[in-house]
């Protein structure tokens, strides 16, 4: 999964810079490469790009002056584009103590354990592809398919193909389909497992939120769960 920017320089940079500007400031290592520093609007020096290569095509970035710290200045839609294209997204996505970790009262279990269990081989297959956590994935599985259920209907809806989301990933194929320049049939449940392995890997921190709304700016209830569940494995209980 993607670092955050104070994940990668091990601080808090919401204290000491704009998240969506920053001046960008040049100069030549002595092996003849480009690095830069960020500069905050009172001149501080909060980053030096020889500590990592956090942001792709930095000599592009560098020419445009256009770096963004974070992607949270992008609407759901952008998000959305820019992830189907294959780029990484940084978001800062807030705490929210209001955020329910329990599951709800219309959790079926048995339909999660199954959604997972009878999908393990496919997990298995394209999480070691992509370099993704498996339980991660698991997690919103179950998550989809213990709570997102509404009884038999979604099943329903998708055995006629007229469903708005198509499980096991409960991913919207209208939405996510087209990805990094394959269409991918969210109705085969491995194409489907596939796309949403990828889309997984295409967000930040906190992806069971990220992953349910892609526009959230904090940590929404699926997102919580989604942690509760990873944390417990309770596909497994």
């Amino acid at each position: 999964m993607s670092k955050s920017l104070g994940k990668i320089l091990g601080t808090n940079t919401s204290q000491h810079i704009n998240k969506n500007e920053a001046n960008i400031v040049p100069y030549a290592r002595n092996d003849g490469s480009i690095g830069y520093y960020l500069i905050d609007s009172d001149g501080n020096n909060i980053y030096d790009s020889s500590q990592e290569d956090y942001f792709r095509n930095i000599q592009q970035n560098i020419q445009q002056q256009s770096l963004k710290p974070y992607d949270n200045y992008m609407s759901r839609e952008e998000r959305i584009e820019n992830m189907k294209q294959g780029k990484n997204l940084f978001l800062d996505i807030e705490n929210n103590p209001d955020a329910n970790y329990e599951m709800p009262w219309y959790t079926i279990e048995k339909y999660g354990r199954d959604n997972v269990n009878e999908n393990l081989d496919i997990v298995e297959k394209y999480t070691q592809k992509y370099d993704v956590d498996p339980n991660l994935v698991k997690a919103i599985m179950y998550n989809e398919a213990s709570t997102g259920h509404k009884l038999i209907l979604n099943d329903l809806g998708d055995v006629l193909h007229m469903s708005g989301s198509q499980m096991p990933m409960n991913i919207q194929g209208k939405t996510w389909g087209g990805f990094r320049g394959k269409q991918y049939d969210t109705y085969n449940p491995e194409q489907n497992i596939e796309l949403g392995v990828q889309v997984i890997k295409q967000t930040p921190e906190k992806v069971g939120t990220v992953w349910n709304r892609t526009g959230a700016m904090e940590v929404n209830d699926f997102g919580a769960r989604t942690k509760t569940i990873y944390d417990n494995k309770l596909w497994e209980k």
